[in-house]
């Protein structure tokens, strides 16, 4: 098999998906299969990038939520087309791939669960936001080597801890993962491994087998007013938009379609912060903010909205948590 995509692949499958041609989509990626590709070049050449390039166009605002999703349905039949027709080494070893609780962004799990399969591993792949009593059941059913825990959002780290203690009730041990997470913060939430990719987490896989990471049941202990502070989230966002809305609506206007997205957004910012204090990061809220200001701005949004909420939101959440609160004015 050979590891070398076809040049304007990418492209040439975008084109497809956007254009509403699923199956057309679908079956470009598998005749490439058939072609003696092999189903690892694919997904890490073809549509891992796709699903990026779709990502920064919906961004930038070039692509509306339906186009997005519309591709993300594609590449995730796609996904179950080839896992039909290729064929890996004999299976080892049981891996469960769980997305994060909260985090509805499946598709990368999705990936990931293949490239395990391709690497010889038989895997379990749990879908979007799997609930940890949930997991907590399953594990001890199944009985896996390790559960594979993917987070792709900061506002699903309680969620991913969660996962881990989970697993950890049960003495298995947990390899984190996805674009949220790195080592740092993956063992602050209680996993007992990192993996940037699917080559480092076969590695890692590999080494629990020879040698597998003894785990207690005890649970993660996080700090009271970072779990206080995601808590009050929902009420601190609301409080901030019905306060923006009386002190600055001018700023805010009137009829805009991104006022219900504003005042999810603010409960967003203090999850974030939250999030930010759980794994005693304040990059997290940085990167967050930053994600959040170049959303608004490529909708034509005033720049000033986020620096007012923030404004607005400090005094409350120092009610919660004042180390969470300065975040917002020193970042």
């Amino acid at each position: 098999m050979t590891d070398v995509v076809p040049p304007k692949a990418v492209d040439t499958y975008l084109q497809l998906a956007l254009a509403g041609e699923q199956r057309r989509a679908t079956r470009y990626v598998v005749d490439l299969l058939h072609e003696t590709m092999s189903p690892t070049a694919l997904i890490t050449g073809l549509l891992a990038p796709a699903q990026h390039e779709i990502g920064e166009r919906w961004h930038r605002g070039d692509l509306s939520t339906a186009d997005e999703h519309l591709v993300t349905s594609t590449t995730s039949s796609t996904l179950a087309a080839m896992g039909a027709w290729s064929s890996g080494p004999e299976p080892r070893g049981l891996v469960l791939v769980v997305c994060a609780e909260d985090d509805w962004h499946s598709l990368s799990s999705q990936m990931f669960a293949e490239l395990l399969r391709q690497a010889g591993r038989r895997v379990l792949h749990l879908g979007p936001s799997a609930p940890s009593a949930d997991v907590s059941v399953f594990v001890a059913r199944h009985r896996p080597e390790a559960v594979a825990v993917t987070c792709n959002l900061s506002l699903a780290y309680l969620g991913t801890s969660r996962v881990a203690d989970a697993a950890h009730a049960h003495g298995v041990p947990v390899l984190a993962g996805g674009r949220a997470l790195d080592l740092h913060r993956a063992l602050r939430l209680g996993a007992d491994g990192w993996a940037r990719d699917s080559t480092s987490a076969v590695r890692v896989l590999n080494q629990w087998q020879a040698r597998t990471p003894i785990v207690g049941p005890r649970p993660v202990e996080h700090d009271p007013a970072a779990l206080a502070l995601d808590g009050s989230a929902t009420d601190l966002g609301e409080r901030a938009f019905e306060e923006l809305g009386q002190l600055h609506s001018s700023l805010l206007g009137r009829d805009r379609h991104w006022l219900t997205t504003l005042r999810s957004d603010l409960v967003g910012m203090v999850r974030s912060l939250a999030a930010a204090r759980l794994v005693d990061d304040p990059e997290v809220f940085v990167e967050y903010r930053e994600w959040l200001c170049q959303l608004y701005s490529a909708r034509g949004v005033p720049e000033q909205v986020l620096t007012v909420g923030a404004r607005v939101l400090r005094p409350l959440v120092a009610e919660v948590d004042v180390e969470a609160a300065d975040l917002l004015v020193t970042r």
